[in-house]
């Protein structure tokens, strides 16, 4: 699975190594919530081994989990992001994160392009909602560069990644991304 730049590939606890000292730098945790305290290594790998099991839900759930880590396409390349999804029937939650060395550089764009691609196959007619800090200024130009609509909180399902204070954001299974606008 890869786009023109990146590689993605399903996440598990080999990804901890690589995306520990990118979510304990200061500039990534700023936008997101830690409670002031990162994850340790081991904490990190046990969320990633969980995650690659799929949510732990009943047979009659409708939650399904997808997470992918990003690595450039040069090899060897060491994982630089990762990318979540959680698809509760009809709409899903969306996430993606990436070192800060790799800010700028329109990575996050093209990842999330390939992302969205990659979730209308896997769960295909889902509506899909993000929350960004509101000082994360990147992310919500890049939200809104990719057809996402900003609404109330108050306007949105139980988001499970909203944190009070953040942005909320919706795309539509009807809205058409604007991939290079």
């Amino acid at each position: 699975m890869q786009s023109k730049n990146l590689c993605f590939e399903p996440l598990t606890d080999t990804h901890a190594g690589d995306l520990f000292p990118i979510l304990t730098t200061p500039s990534v945790l700023a936008f997101i919530d830690s409670n002031g305290n990162p994850p340790t290594i081991e904490e990190l790998r046990a969320e990633y081994a969980a995650r690659s099991r799929g949510p732990m839900v009943s047979a009659t759930s409708t939650e399904r989990s997808f997470n992918m880590a990003i690595r450039l396409k040069t090899s060897p390349s060491p994982a630089i992001g990762r990318l979540e999804a959680t698809c509760y029937g009809a709409w899903g939650e969306v996430a993606y994160l990436l070192g800060e060395a790799w800010w700028g550089k329109g990575l996050a764009f093209e990842a999330m392009l390939w992302w969205h691609d990659y979730l209308t196959t896997v769960a295909p007619g889902t509506e899909w909602w993000a929350t960004v800090h509101p000082m994360n200024q990147r992310s919500i130009r890049l939200l809104k560069r990719l057809g996402y609509q900003e609404v109330e909180a108050s306007q949105s399902p139980k988001l499970y990644s909203y944190d009070p204070g953040d942005c909320c954001f919706v795309q539509s299974a009807q809205t058409e991304t604007t991939a290079y606008n």
